[in-house]
């Protein structure tokens, strides 16, 4: 006769193993991958990358230097005394300028020096100049581009790109979040496959027991001990093969969250929790406020109205208003020169039109369409959300009944195994029908622990069409 471990130790030993373990929750588990896992560091990049593409605009308004320098000489045949033969120039023109956005101007201060040394035939001879000119001007637009709209447009528009990648980032580092969650969700499945798996396992060898008792009393007949046997290598082909499914899952998830303490854990959650579901007219109008998805479409929508208004103010005519004013001097002697006792200034306007505006007018049809289209869009993604959503609420209610459904099937196929027992040992039927009802109780277990992992896995998806999941994790 062989020698087996007794029912209740073998039922007892796997919650013993099970205690020897940490536990990991699925809050634990997502927020160990947001704050550890490279791709939210990736994300999170995005905005800053934006944001430095936004300052790269900020540089139109720093303060700009220039200088150029000149000399140029030339020669010519005597031909007319009043022609210079040899003539050489030297000037230098510096100064600094800058733009500003808040009204479009543009502030210039120069320095000019002009020295030109001229040599005549004669009675003429030769002699030397110099000139100096100190100035200030500044350039104010008074009808295109008024208040600096087309200078600082590429910058107002990048600060949306900024923002734009801020909810893309956040959308995909939810939808991460989901992925990671359902496979979260499948290691909890698959502890209760393995749970149900070790239980059956545990009543097979009991069985087997049982049967080899009678069987030493001559009660059954040794067929029946072989029935017992085959059951029992059954249940240990089953926990063998999900033991290798939870393993792999394991080790999955521990090298996604890349902590090694994970092989040390079991996952700790309730399978078969429901959560109350709000009002539909409620989470419709949730999702229209928060979801991302629309927030996405609502700032490109921004974005494209104010490069509109940049592209629209491009019609508009150019008139500048141009105002100087500055000191020279100039004098055949370098020091008597620069005494800049010679005032100057200059007051005037610039105005520019090109007839037909066929590029500009083009290019404001093209962004009213873009417009059009994305509010098309926006429809179109709301709609779809509010689909899906519907369809994950709805089975989210209706899997409701069908948990109900499957407690009580269990339960049925519990009192029938101690039936289909009771008759056994009294000897009115085989042992093959007693280990049918434990398959069968077996099966509606795992029915009942399929669906409601299906059940946790709508939930989930639930709260990440609603944004809620990453606000969650913390």
């Amino acid at each position: 006769m062989n020698r087996s471990i007794p029912f209740f130790l073998l039922a007892l030993l796997p919650g013993v193993v099970w205690a020897q373990a940490d536990t990991l929750s699925l809050d634990k588990y997502l927020n160990t991958l947001r704050h550890h896992h490279p791709f939210f560091a990736r994300e999170a990049l995005n905005r800053v990358i934006e944001r430095e593409q936004q300052r790269r605009f900020e540089g139109e308004e720093d303060w700009v230097v220039k200088a150029s320098p000149y000399y140029q000489y030339s020669e010519r045949s005597q031909v007319n005394p009043f022609i210079p033969q040899r003539q050489s120039q030297l000037s230098l023109n510096v100064g600094a300028e800058r733009l500003f956005w808040g009204n479009g101007g543009r502030l210039s201060v120069d320095y000019d020096y002009n020295y030109s040394e001229q040599k005549y035939g004669q009675p003429i001879g030769a002699f030397d100049q110099y000139g100096h000119v100190a100035s200030v001007s500044y350039t104010l637009p008074l009808m295109q581009n008024r208040g600096g709209v087309l200078n600082r447009l590429a910058f107002d528009l990048q600060g949306y790109s900024v923002v734009l990648a801020e909810v893309v980032a956040l959308e995909r580092q939810e939808g991460f979040l989901e992925q990671s969650g359902q496979r979260y969700l499948d290691w909890v499945f698959v502890s209760e496959q393995l749970r149900i798996a070790e239980n059956r396992l545990a009543l097979a060898r009991e069985e087997l027991e049982r049967t080899e008792r009678k069987r030493s009393s001559r009660l059954v007949a040794e067929v029946e001990v072989l029935r017992a046997r085959d059951a029992v290598i059954a249940a240990q082909q089953d926990v063998r093969r999900i033991q290798v499914q939870w393993r792999a899952l394991q080790a999955e998830l521990a090298t996604q969250s890349g902590d090694a303490g994970l092989y040390q854990m079991r996952p700790s959650f309730d399978l078969y929790a429901l959560k109350p579901l709000p009002a539909m007219d409620q989470v419709m109008a949730v999702l229209q406020d928060n979801s991302r998805l629309i927030k996405r479409i609502d700032v490109q929508l921004a974005q494209l109205a104010q490069q509109q208004e940049g592209v629209e103010n491009q019609l508009q005519p150019t008139l500048d208003l141009i105002a100087r004013a500055g000191l020279s001097s100039d004098d055949e002697r370098f020091a008597d020169a620069a005494r800049f006792n010679q005032p100057q200034y200059m007051l005037g306007l610039n105005f520019r039109y090109p007839l037909g505006q066929s590029s500009a007018r083009a290019q404001v049809s093209q962004v009213r369409m873009q417009h059009k289209q994305l509010r098309y869009e926006r429809r179109s993604v709301l709609r779809q959300l509010e689909a899906e959503l519907r369809n994950v609420v709805v089975q989210l209610h209706e899997l409701e009944a069908v948990l109900q459904l499957n407690r009580e099937r269990i339960e049925v196929a519990r009192q029938k195994t101690l039936e289909e027992l009771q008759r056994h040992n009294r000897g009115r039927s085989e042992l093959t029908f007693v280990i049918q009802s434990r398959d069968s109780e077996q099966y509606a277990q795992l029915v009942y622990a399929e669906n409601a992992a299906n059940y946790q896995k709508l939930w989930l998806r639930y709260t990440s069409l609603t944004d809620r999941l990453l606000a969650d994790v913390q």
